[in-house]
C-alpha cells in the first residue's frame, strides 16, 4: 500500500472478542447537565440514534449485529454532486443521473465525497484517459515511417552537386547538366552495342541506351512526375537603396537586400526579347502571388513573397534544356535577382508518399549564392488500404472523445465558474481540446483540397501543379500532432496525482518557483551580456556568432559541453581564451551549481514533508478492497484490511481518528457497533494508533477555539472600516467576537505588536482609534477570566472521566477473569451475561454520573 503503513491489532476471535469486551466504549462528555433518562427511554433512544445514523449512512443494521449477508456498500455516481432541487419529472431525473455518471470527474467532487467514490472516479477518469491517449498517439504515427525519410535522403543525394554552387554561373552549369539529368529518366542504365542481338523493352535492338516508354518515365524509375517542374524568380529594383554622394558618379545601379518593400514588380525585358522562342511571356513579366499560386518562402537570409518571374519547363528533356538555354541566353538571372527557385512534385505510388520538392538558390546583396534545398514528404491519400481504414476509424473514435471532452470541460466551468481556469491540468485539458479541434479542421480541409489539385492536374498533366499550399498544411498539422502528443503525455500527471510520489515533481517545481524567479533574472543579465560581447568580438569572423541569436545558441551548447574553442581563439588570441574561459567560470562554476542548488534543496524539503505525512487512503488501498469484496463474495473477508482503510480514510483530512469518523467508516464494511466500540477501545492501548485517536468531544473543543481564534484574528486584522463595521453591530454580537481570545497575555501582545507597526511606519496613531482599541481590548479582557474557569472546569472532568474509564476497566477485568473461572456455566450463558452487561453500560452512559458495576450483576 502506498503511504506509511498503520500498524492496527489482529483481528480478533471467538476467544478473543470475550477478552476485548472488557474495554467499554468511550463515554460522552457533555458541556451541559441533561436531565436523567430511564433505562428503557435512554436505550430507546440510543437506539434511535444509531439507526438515524446508519440511515445516513445507507446501512441496514438491525439490533447492532452485522447483517447476515454482507454486501460492500454500492455508491452511485451522483452521489459525488451536491443535491439540487427536486426533479419535476422521471425523466429530467434520469437525465441528470446519466450526465452525473458518464461525465463526472474529480473537479466536481466536493471535499466531504467520500473516498472511494473520489477513487474509483479518479480510476475511470485514469482508463478513460489512457484509451484517449491510446487513440491519439496511434492517430499520430501510423502515418509515419522509415519510408519519409529514405524517400527524402534519395532525392536530396540526386541534387547533392547544388551544395557546390557559390556562383551564378554554377548554377547555370547545374541546371543545364546534374538538375536535367535527375528530373528526366528518359534512358535505362545500358549503354548499348552496335551488334547485338539483345532487343530493348520496345522491341528494338539495343544498339543505343534503351528509351523507357513515355507512361514509365518516372524520376528514379520510381517517381512519378506530377505536371511540370518550374523555375521563379525574385528581383530588387535598382535604385531600392541609396548610394553614398562620393560614390553616386561611379556606381550608377543599387539593388538592396530583398524585402517585400523593394521587391521589384517591373518587367525583366519589355518589349520582350526577339530571340523567344520557347520561353513564355510569363519569364519576362512579373506575377503576383495570386497569379503564380506560389506561397511565400522562408529562406536563410530572410522571407520571400509568392510572386515573381516564372517558367514552367518541358515534359520532355530536350525542350528543357532549350528553355534553360534561352533563359541563360536573355541573361534572365541579373544584378538585381535575390531569389531562384524551381519547384517539382513527385508521387511513388509503392509507398503512397508526395515529396514536394523545391531547390533554392539565394542570392545576398554581398554577392555569391547560398543554395538550399526543402524537401517535404507527406502523405495526401491517407485512405488507399486496410491499415489506412483502420485509422479512419481511430480518428473518428477521437472525434468522439473530443466532444465528449467538451462537454466534460463546460461541465466543470460551469461548476467553478472563472477558478476553473487556475488549475493548471484544466489548462492543459483546453489547450488540447484545442489544438484537437484544430486538427480536425485541418484534416478536412486538407482532404477536400487534395482532391481539387488532383482533378485539376488530371485535367491539365502537362502543366505546373502547385502543392506547396497542401504540404505547408500538411507540415503545419504534423507539427500540431506533435505539440499535442506532447501535451498529452504531460496531463498523465493530472490523473496520477493521486499518488503522492507523482506528486513529487510538481511540488518542487511550486515550492521553487520563487527562488527559480529571482535565480532566472541573474542568469538572463549574464547570459545576454556575454551573448551580446561574443557577437561583437567575433561576429564577422565565426559562423557561431554571427548575430545575437546564434550567439546565445552557441553559448547554450557550451553549457552543454558542445564548444569551438578553436574558433574563437583563432579570431582573437587574446580575448579569445579570456572571453571562455570567463563564461565558463560565471555561468558552468557558479550559475549552473546554485540551480542545481536551488532544486536539490527544494527536492529534499518536498520529499521529508512527503513522507511525514499522516497515512492516507491512496489508489493501492482502493484496489485492496475490490480484492476484498471479491475475497467476500468467496467467504474469506480480510476484516483486518478494512479497518486499516477505515482508520486511514477517518485520519486523512486532519491526521486524526474519532470515534464517530471510524465507525462511520466501519458501518460502510458491515461492521457492528460491539464490533467499532471494541476496535476503538483497542485502539487507545496501542503506542502507534495513540498519537492520532481523539475523542469527540475533544475534536469538538478544538474546532470550536480553532474557530474562536480565527473569529479573533479577523477583528485584531481588520482596518478602521472594519472597526466601525464591528462598532455598528449589536453589543450581544459585538461581546461574543470579543470574548474568543486564545489568553488575555496573548491578545494584548498581538494588539502591542500592531500598534508598534503602526507606530514605526511613521504615522502617528490617531486618538479615537487608539481608545477604540483600548476599549477593545478592555472588553476582551474581561472575558478572558470566565472561559479560562470553563476550561479549568472541563479539564478537571475530562480528568475525572478518564479515572472512571480506568477504574470500569478493571472492574470489567476482575469481572472477566470470574467468568472465565467459573466453570458451572456454559459458553452461552457466558455470551448472555457479557450482552446484558454491554446492554447495561448504553443504559449507564446515557446517565450523567451513573456507571455500571459488574457486581451489580
Amino acid at each position: 500500500m502506498e503511504g506509511e503503513d498503520t500498524e492496527v491489532p489482529e483481528i480478533l476471535t471467538d476467544d478473543q472478542t470475550k477478552e476485548a469486551a472488557m474495554d467499554p466504549p468511550a463515554d460522552n462528555v457533555d458541556d451541559k447537565e441533561e436531565p436523567v433518562e430511564e433505562p428503557e427511554q435512554a436505550a430507546e433512544n440510543n437506539e434511535d440514534s444509531l439507526r438515524t445514523e446508519d440511515e445516513e449512512l445507507g446501512i441496514r443494521d438491525e439490533g447492532g449485529d452485522p447483517d447476515p449477508d454482507p454486501k460492500p456498500k454500492q455508491i452511485s455516481w451522483d452521489e459525488s454532486v451536491e443535491d439540487g432541487p427536486a426533479p419535476q419529472s422521471a425523466s429530467k431525473s434520469l437525465i441528470n443521473r446519466a450526465i452525473a455518471g458518464m461525465w463526472a470527474s474529480r473537479e466536481m467532487l466536493t471535499e466531504e465525497s467520500d473516498k472511494q467514490v473520489v477513487m474509483k472516479t479518479t480510476l475511470r477518469e485514469l482508463i478513460i484517459y489512457c484509451i484517449f491517449l491510446f487513440t491519439i498517439v496511434y492517430m499520430t504515427f501510423s502515418q509515419y515511417s522509415k519510408d519519409y525519410y529514405l524517400l527524402r535522403s534519395r532525392i536530396e543525394s540526386l541534387f547533392a552537386d547544388q551544395e557546390k554552387i557559390t556562383q551564378v554561373k554554377d548554377f547555370w552549369n547545374f541546371a543545364e547538366g546534374s538538375l536535367l539529368d535527375g528530373l528526366y529518366w528518359e534512358e535505362l542504365y545500358n549503354k548499348g552495342r552496335v551488334n547485338t542481338k539483345f532487343r530493348c523493352p520496345d522491341g528494338n535492338l539495343a544498339k543505343f541506351p534503351c528509351p523507357v516508354p513515355d507512361t514509365d518515365r518516372n524520376m528514379m524509375y520510381e517517381n512519378r512526375m506530377l505536371g511540370v517542374p518550374r523555375i521563379r524568380q525574385l528581383r530588387t529594383g535598382n535604385a531600392s537603396c541609396s548610394i553614398y554622394a562620393d560614390f553616386e558618379k561611379a556606381i550608377k545601379r543599387c539593388h538592396a537586400p530583398y524585402s517585400f518593400s523593394t521587391e521589384d514588380t517591373e518587367e525583366l525585358r519589355w518589349p520582350q526579347p526577339e530571340f523567344r522562342k520557347y520561353t513564355s511571356e510569363s519569364a519576362w513579366r512579373y506575377q503576383d502571388a495570386t497569379e503564380t499560386g506560389s506561397s511565400s518562402f522562408h529562406g536563410k537570409l530572410t522571407t520571400y513573397g509568392g510572386g515573381g518571374n516564372v517558367q514552367n519547363l518541358n515534359y520532355q528533356k530536350n525542350l528543357s534544356a532549350a528553355i534553360l538555354a534561352e533563359l541563360k541566353q536573355g541573361l534572365w538571372i541579373d544584378q538585381g535577382t535575390r531569389f531562384v527557385a524551381i519547384d517539382f512534385t513527385v508521387y511513388n505510388g509503392n509507398i503512397n508518399l508526395f515529396a514536394v520538392v523545391k531547390l533554392v538558390y539565394e542570392i545576398p546583396a554581398s554577392g555569391g549564392l547560398i543554395p538550399s534545398a526543402d524537401i517535404q514528404i507527406v502523405k495526401l491519400l491517407k485512405y488507399n488500404d486496410g491499415r489506412d481504414y483502420i485509422l479512419m476509424a481511430v480518428e473518428c473514435l477521437f472525434t468522439v472523445f473530443i466532444l465528449y471532452y467538451l462537454i466534460e470541460e463546460s461541465l466543470e466551468i460551469k461548476t467553478h465558474g472563472m477558478l476553473y481556469f487556475a488549475h493548471l491540468g484544466n489548462l492543459l485539458d483546453m489547450v488540447v481540446i484545442g489544438v484537437s479541434v484544430t486538427q480536425i479542421i485541418l484534416n478536412v480541409v486538407n482532404f477536400i483540397m487534395v482532391r481539387q489539385v488532383l482533378d485539376a492536374l488530371i485535367q491539365l498533366p502537362f502543366e505546373f501543379a502547385d502543392f506547396s499550399h497542401l504540404s505547408n498544411q500538411v507540415k503545419a498539422l504534423t507539427y500540431l500532432s506533435g505539440f499535442n502528443v506532447f501535451v498529452a503525455w504531460i496531463k498523465v500527471f493530472k490523473y496520477l496525482s493521486f499518488n503522492k510520489t507523482m506528486n513529487q515533481l510538481s511540488g518542487t517545481l511550486n515550492a521553487c518557483s520563487k527562488d527559480l524567479s529571482g535565480f532566472t533574472v541573474m542568469f538572463l543579465i549574464i547570459f545576454f551580456s556575454f551573448a551580446e560581447l561574443g557577437y561583437l568580438l567575433f561576429g564577422s569572423q565565426v559562423e557561431d556568432f554571427k548575430d545575437v541569436t546564434n550567439a546565445s545558441y552557441t553559448l547554450f551548447r557550451t553549457i552543454l559541453g558542445d564548444f569551438n574553442f578553436v574558433v574563437i581563439e583563432q579570431a582573437d588570441w587574446i580575448f579569445g581564451p579570456l572571453y571562455f574561459l570567463s563564461y565558463i567560470f560565471f555561468v558552468f562554476f557558479v550559475l549552473l551549481n546554485v540551480f542545481l542548488a536551488i532544486i536539490n534543496d527544494t527536492y529534499g524539503e518536498v520529499k521529508a514533508d512527503i513522507k511525514n505525512r499522516k497515512p492516507a487512503f491512496q489508489l493501492g488501498d482502493f484496489f485492496m478492497v475490490g480484492v476484498n469484496n471479491v475475497k467476500c463474495a468467496a467467504g474469506i473477508r480480510d476484516r483486518q484490511l478494512d479497518v486499516e482503510n477505515a482508520v486511514k480514510r477517518a485520519a486523512e483530512d486532519d491526521g486524526f481518528v474519532t470515534y464517530q469518523e471510524l465507525r462511520e467508516n466501519l458501518k460502510h464494511s458491515n461492521f457492528s457497533d460491539l464490533e467499532v466500540d471494541l476496535y476503538f477501545d483497542k485502539f487507545k492501548d496501542d503506542p502507534t494508533m495513540a498519537s492520532i485517536l481523539l475523542d469527540d468531544e475533544v475534536a469538538d473543543e478544538m474546532e470550536l477555539e480553532n474557530e474562536r481564534i480565527r473569529q479573533l484574528e479577523d477583528a485584531l486584522e481588520g482596518n478602521d472600516a472594519g472597526d466601525k463595521i464591528l462598532d455598528e453591530k449589536d453589543p450581544s454580537e459585538a461581546n461574543r467576537m470579543s470574548a474568543r481570545p486564545k489568553s488575555g497575555k496573548q491578545a494584548r501582545q498581538q494588539r502591542s505588536a500592531r500598534i508598534r507597526e503602526e507606530l514605526s511606519g511613521g504615522e502617528p496613531l490617531e486618538p479615537n482609534r487608539f481608545y477604540s482599541l483600548q476599549e477593545r481590548m478592555s472588553r476582551m479582557e474581561a472575558t478572558v477570566g470566565p472561559i479560562t474557569l470553563k476550561i479549568d472546569r472541563l479539564l478537571e472532568r475530562l480528568d475525572d472521566m478518564k479515572k472512571s474509564k480506568r477504574g470500569k476497566k478493571e472492574k470489567m477485568t476482575r469481572f472477566m477473569d470470574a467468568l472465565e473461572a467459573d466453570n458451572s456455566i456454559d459458553e452461552a450463558a457466558k455470551n448472555q451475561q457479557i450482552a446484558d452487561l454491554m446492554k447495561k453500560i448504553s443504559f449507564s452512559d446515557s446517565r450523567p454520573g451513573t456507571s455500571a458495576n459488574p457486581a451489580d450483576i
